[in-house]
């Protein structure tokens, strides 16, 4: 009752914010010549690789303008969950970068070098990395979210959906914007500027900066206990530094050829350990942390999802020790990437165009923390990831008068990978295996559709894309600190089609839609679609266990994702297109799913395959812009998604007895999920809000947004321990703005999340709590008691990533 109190009135917020700005626009005199509201019109989307209305595209997505994402000064990906339901985005603390998921279906936040089943396009280059989550985003054009499988239009295939980024470009008149802003709660401090223009007929520029400081939005306490801990001396985390720089070249020598170069430049440092992104948020036995192995000391009271971490410095022992440490002894995170993208558009002649997009996407990253989560630093990590990706796609697409017309054209990449792991237990002076692996991955594909107007009403569009894979992994280096050895695994020819094996994948993901237009303004559509994620080497850590003669013999290796199913939809306008409506029903069948989970007594992470899940659901939509009220816009979604498992033998998680569904099967101790949700599936979403904007003056203009976004419940453990349950929440955003009728000047505040809602996105067990038993027929009572029986289960602490809480930003805004 308490959670849909909280729900009500969020709505009665949003709707009264809404009512009362269409009554002062009543009550208002007429708008000044001038003070005309922004009129958006139709919104153009490429989902297809061709530009129309999104309204006229047969495919369910959601876009999110450069005016929506003005309004809440959107800086990245991580900024847009709130916007579209069924998205969940989160931070992580290794070097995956985190997780993307999209109507359930995702990848993990445990494998460095897997690709995302939700991936990332940037002005048309594919990204398959979670690491862009940890990059700013700036000077956005427009978000295109296309939802469920993507196998034409985006590069390579994406089995769970696209997030497309599209950058803006220089127009034909000089452009220059300054803005800074403040938030209060992080005590962020931020400054973005862009100038743009043409420098002759031919040749336009446009360059955008960005540079932003923060004191952190999670609250820092640590304690003085002599010999035992030293006190942090930052209240803060993220203690974050930000740059972002992108320029644009665009040079249109004829009106046949258009070309487009972009650069793309962040760089993030973070003072304090990435794990401090996660909090501990349960504990099985009552509400103080266990002490962790070969520690006596342990912060009492702290386990809830607060925002609230307790934390001391690093010994100096451990970050001397490391050969991937930041040499800081509060830990922290360096992080640097670089996207290139040239982009030719050449007319071969009025039916004919060719596109050309190359691509360089490049991260350097180093990361260490405290990963005992706690004000003991009795366990340390550092991390190092590397990525150098090339890519290339050629597209050669009609635009004939007659019924048939096609999409033709070839994507090529290759990636280099590299990551180093280094643990130690400093509690017990234990420095385990540091790892570190390196691979190579080529893909191409060839990929094309036909389109057939059977009439001014009825299309037909046919077509698939073949993809070969190959990756190769190239090295899994150890070295054991105890004997001061290295093994290279990868070059042993007792390793699984070793020395150095590769595995090569093939498949071929066909797609076809009918699209019926009987009215300008209704269209109904039906899709089949197939999908595919290659499998590969799983590079999570592994602390040495490939010496095992069982788990060398078992190897790396992990099977492709496929998927297929189908959709059917309808998109209308009505009241002269004051109204917009639009519904999507979908089922999909998912074999071989990818998924992870994390044993926290070997400290390593697994990538698994899930044998079947199914994912099904209905989606709804609608705008309303009406005539009687300019300015006003009221959008409301609505979603109901049930993805589960169907059979998934996963790992059970740490204590997990016989009693909570734990088996041991051939030796391996095992739950059974099949007709449990997937991760982060919560079963409805959806969201409702507005936006009005007027005149209060000569010259002057307000605005006035609100917008409501709410999911039910959802699993976030990893290993589905029943402590990770993230329950239903709503968040609020707001903004308030006033500004002159040209848009010159602007002062605007901003709110997100006002409903302070720190909902997870990553549960997973705490590392060195616990004892690791799994499949016990006994549950021990609790930690040290002397009640418990020889091997029975005990349950580690919980520790999880929640989304950032409560923010509000004073920001003004100068355009020439």
């Amino acid at each position: 009752m308490k959670f849909r109190s909280k729900l009500l009135a969020g709505c009665a917020v949003a709707l009264a914010s809404l009512t009362v700005a269409a009554e002062a626009h009543a009550q208002q005199p007429a708008a000044a010549e001038g003070d005309a509201v922004t009129n958006e019109g139709d919104i153009i989307v490429t989902a297809r690789r061709r530009s129309e209305t999104a309204q006229n595209t047969p495919v369910p997505l959601t876009v999110l303008n450069d005016a929506l994402l003005e309004r809440y000064s959107v800086k990245g990906i991580a900024s847009i969950a709130q916007m579209t339901p069924g998205l969940l985005t989160g931070e992580a603390s290794g070097s995956v970068g985190g997780s993307i998921s999209l109507r359930g279906v995702g990848s993990g936040e445990a494998q460095p070098f897997i690709d995302q089943a939700v991936s990332v396009n940037v002005d048309g280059v594919q990204i398959s990395t979670a690491q862009l989550l940890r990059a700013a985003e700036l000077d956005l054009k427009q978000i295109e979210v296309l939802r469920g499988p993507q196998a034409l239009f985006f590069g390579k295939n994406s089995p769970g959906g696209i997030i497309s980024l599209t950058s803006a470009d220089p127009g034909n008149r000089l452009e220059a914007q300054l803005k800074g802003g403040y938030e209060f709660r992080s005590h962020e401090r931020y400054v973005d500027g862009i100038i743009s223009g043409p420098l002759g007929d031919e040749v336009g520029v446009r360059i955008a900066g960005h540079y932003s400081k923060m004191n952190g939005y999670m609250k820092v306490v640590s304690q003085n206990v002599p010999a035992t801990l030293t006190p942090y001396d930052l209240s803060g985390f993220p203690n974050q530094e930000e740059v972002f720089l992108r320029g644009t070249l665009a040079i249109h020598p004829s009106d046949s050829l258009s070309i487009r170069i972009k650069g793309t430049y962040t760089n993030t440092r973070i003072v304090g350990g990435t794990s401090y992104f996660s909090d501990i948020v349960a504990c099985p036995y009552g509400t103080t942390p266990q002490t962790p192995a070969g520690t006596t000391y342990s912060t009492p009271g702290n386990c809830v999802n607060d925002a609230v971490i307790y934390t001391s410095l690093l010994p100096q022992s451990f970050v001397n020790a490391s050969p991937l440490n930041l040499q800081d002894r509060h830990g922290g995170r360096t992080n640097k990437q670089a996207l290139l993208t040239g982009i030719v558009e050449w007319k071969l002649s009025p039916e004919l165009s060719l596109t050309s997009v190359s691509g360089y996407y490049g991260v350097r990253e180093h990361l260490t923390s405290n990963g005992t989560y706690d004000v003991t630093a009795a366990y340390g990590f550092g991390v190092g990831f590397t990525t150098d990706q090339f890519s290339e796609e050629l597209r050669l697409a009609s635009k004939f008068a007659g019924p048939l017309n096609f999409l033709a054209g070839g994507y090529w990449e290759h990636r280099k990978l590299w990551t180093g792991t280094f643990i130690q237990r400093i509690a017990v002076g234990a420095t385990l295996p540091t790892e570190y692996n390196r691979q190579e991955q080529t893909a191409w594909s060839a990929f094309g559709q036909l389109m057939f107007d059977a009439g001014p009403q009825l299309q037909l569009t046919a077509g698939g894309r073949y993809t070969h894979e190959t990756k190769h992994l190239l090295s899994v280096l150890d070295y054991f600190p105890a004997t001061g050895t290295s093994t290279d695994f990868a070059l042993l020819p007792t390793y699984p089609g070793g020395p150095q094996p590769r595995v090569t994948f093939n498949n071929f993901s066909p797609e076809a839609t009918l699209t019926w237009k009987p009215h300008a303004d209704l269209m109904f559509f039906a899709s089949y679609k197939q999908g595919f994620k290659s499998g590969g080497f799983d590079a999570a850590y592994t602390g040495g266990a490939l010496a095992a003669p069982a788990r060398m013999a078992a190897g790396q290796v992990f099977r492709p994702e496929k998927v297929k199913g189908g959709e059917v939809g309808m998109k209308s306008e009505w009241m002269g297109r004051q109204l917009t409506f639009n519904a999507t029903a979908y089922w999909y069948d998912y074999a071989d799913l990818q998924v992870s989970s994390f044993d926290n007594t070997a400290n390593t992470f697994l990538t698994k395959n899930a044998a079947k899940a199914r994912v099904r659901g209905v989606e709804l939509e609608s705008h309303f812009r009406p005539a009687g009220v300019p300015g006003l816009t009221i959008n409301a979604a609505l979603a109901y998604n049930d993805a589960k498992f169907v059979d998934y033998a996963a790992p059970c998680y740490s204590g997990q007895t016989v009693a909570l569904g734990c088996s041991i099967v051939g030796g391996a101790a095992v739950q059974q999920l099949g007709g449990k949700a997937l991760r982060k599936a919560p079963h409805w979403t959806g969201n409702l809000g507005g936006y009005y904007e007027g005149a209060i003056g000569a010259g002057m203009m307000a605005s006035l947004s609100a917008d409501l976004a709410y999911s039910s419940g959802y699993m976030a453990s990893a290993d589905y321990q029943p402590g990770g349950y993230q329950k239903g929440f709503a968040k609020l955003d707001a903004s308030l703005r006033l500004f002159t009728s040209d848009h010159r000047y602007e002062l605007a505040l901003i709110g997100r999340n006002l409903t302070n809602q720190l909902n997870l996105v990553y549960v997973t067990d705490r590392p060195l709590t616990g004892n690791g038993v799994k499949g016990s027929a006994n549950a021990c009572v609790g930690p040290g008691n002397p009640g418990n029986v020889a091997g029975c289960g005990l349950l580690a602490d919980l520790v999880g990533t929640p989304t950032q809480p409560r923010s509000v930003a004073l920001q003004f805004t100068f355009k020439y």
